[in-house]
């Protein structure tokens, strides 16, 4: 039997099946009660009626014993007489002897209705063969001395009628009184599970996003319930934001990390244009040039600064936001950039950097500077990997909507136990000061935050290939 699936159903049917029990239970005692009223008011009368009809039995069997002589009719008489005169319809009488052998020729009503040798004393109703009969059987005697007994049978219909419109009744009233009950079960049931389904709605749609849909509210458990809800909920939230704080403070210090260790690179990048400046003020100033000359020189030291401020705006871009979430951003822009500011670091390592860029490959709906911290991230984990005189290569292609980045490199590798937990936060190989193991934990959130995979593979070579899938905008 399978059971209703929603509270609302359970509550319907348990209550509901509770009410028919004790409804079918009262009605039963009810019943059986008004009933033994019925039959016990009808009986009095009829034992009455019995009695009554024993005197004159008594009475001639009296005058018998003593001598006295009675017409040959007497009992037949007085029985008829009592049957005529009863206010209730006798159907039957019958003068039993102690032996239970009729006293009489015949029944009075001339039909064998019940083997005399069968009555037993006191009363009864039972349904016979000409409808329902309530029978009496009451002693004829006087003192300690009995004759035999009156047995009269009285129309028991009316009993039979009473009896049924009880029932009738009480049918009707425990109909009545159900279906009421079931009514305010029913409203009972709904104004329950109306606020628990308000409840489960709110539950089911809680994402860590403020919601401004009003709960149950009462003293009572659900009441309670719910307003506990609201306050995990709002503390939930509060700690979402908290965390996202945080999160933003991580990445902040991971780029800031970043920075300084693109120190001796951007130095380095900002130190020869200003050599050349340098050159170019000195001869303007101690050499006798002509126009042309110093034109020259002033072209030149426009384009070391304008090199400068190339390499500073790009600098600052891996320290503060920038750009806007909802734009399109290049990836092939990103790693040119991120090469461009670690070419002393690739230099300095004598690092065989190999790109591979597909320049058809369409562009990926994010802020550019996501797309700069991964490149960034990658690649310079990729260049401290490596050996002096090692092999770089870095991929993008386009493949079944996915934008692929591969950073491959044929250093040092990773050891098998490291590799679980390589995106954990804080978790580094790299010298005390060189790392703070935060590289490629902030690259795989950002990767899971714009729908794509990282994959790490380390093998056929002794190195590690990073992969970046990400969706691309395709228009």
């Amino acid at each position: 039997m399978n059971l209703p699936t929603t509270l609302k159903s359970r509550l319907f049917l348990v209550f509901g099946s509770l009410m028919v029990i004790v409804m079918f239970i009262a009605s039963i005692i009810v019943f059986e009660k008004m009933k033994s009223l019925i039959v016990e008011k009808h009986l009095e009368s009829a034992q009455r009626v019995t009695h009554m009809g024993t005197i004159p039995l008594v009475d001639g069997l009296l005058a018998a014993e003593t001598g006295g002589t009675l017409p040959v009719d007497y009992y037949e008489r007085s029985l008829r007489t009592l049957m005529k005169q009863s206010k209730q319809e006798i159907l039957y009488a019958y003068f039993l002897d102690e032996n239970g052998q009729s006293l009489l020729p015949q029944a009075l009503n001339n039909i064998n209705i019940i083997n005399p040798e069968n009555f037993e004393m006191g009363t009864s109703v039972s349904y016979q063969q000409n409808g329902w009969v309530l029978q009496t059987m009451y002693g004829v005697g006087v003192s300690t001395k009995v004759w035999g007994y009156l047995v009269l049978g009285f129309d028991a219909l009316q009993i039979h009628r009473e009896v049924k419109q009880v029932l009738f009744l009480i049918y009707v009233t425990s109909g009545i009184v159900i279906l009421i009950v079931l009514f305010a079960t029913n409203i009972i049931a709904e104004t329950m599970t109306r606020r628990l389904n308000q409840l489960s709605v709110a539950v089911d749609r809680f994402n860590l996003i403020p919601d401004s849909e009003a709960l149950p509210e009462s003293d009572d458990e659900i009441g309670r319930l719910a307003t506990n809800f609201n306050q995990f909920r709002q503390r939930l939230l509060q700690s979402r934001l908290n965390i996202e704080q945080s999160e933003r403070n991580l990445f902040q210090a991971e780029k800031l990390a970043s920075i300084g260790r693109l120190a001796a690179g951007v130095a380095h990048e900002i130190n020869n244009p200003l050599t050349g400046i340098r050159h170019s003020i000195n001869n303007i100033l101690e050499d006798d040039l002509s126009t042309v000359d110093r034109n020259q020189y002033l072209n030149l030291i426009d384009d070391a600064l304008k090199n400068i401020e190339s390499v500073i705006s790009k600098l600052l871009g891996f320290s503060r936001l920038k750009g806007d979430d909802h734009s399109d951003s290049s990836m092939n822009d990103a790693i040119s950039t991120v090469v461009k500011l670690l070419d002393f670091s690739i230099q300095s390592k004598s690092v065989d950097f190999i790109s591979e860029l597909d320049l058809e490959i369409p562009p990926v709906h994010c802020n550019s500077n996501v797309l700069d911290e991964l490149a960034m991230n990658l690649i310079m984990n990729a260049i401290d990997a490596s050996d002096v005189g090692g092999k770089i290569l870095c991929t993008t292609h386009f493949d079944n909507n996915n934008i692929l980045f591969c950073i491959e490199d044929w250093g040092h590798g990773i050891r098998d136990q490291d590799i679980p937990k390589i995106f954990e936060p804080f978790f580094t190989t790299k010298d005390v000061g060189r790392g703070t193991g935060l590289g490629l934990y902030v690259t795989q959130e950002i990767v899971r935050g714009l729908g794509g995979e990282i994959h790490l593979s380390t093998i056929p070579h002794p190195g590690a290939k990073f992969t970046i899938k990400l969706p691309a905008t395709i228009s």
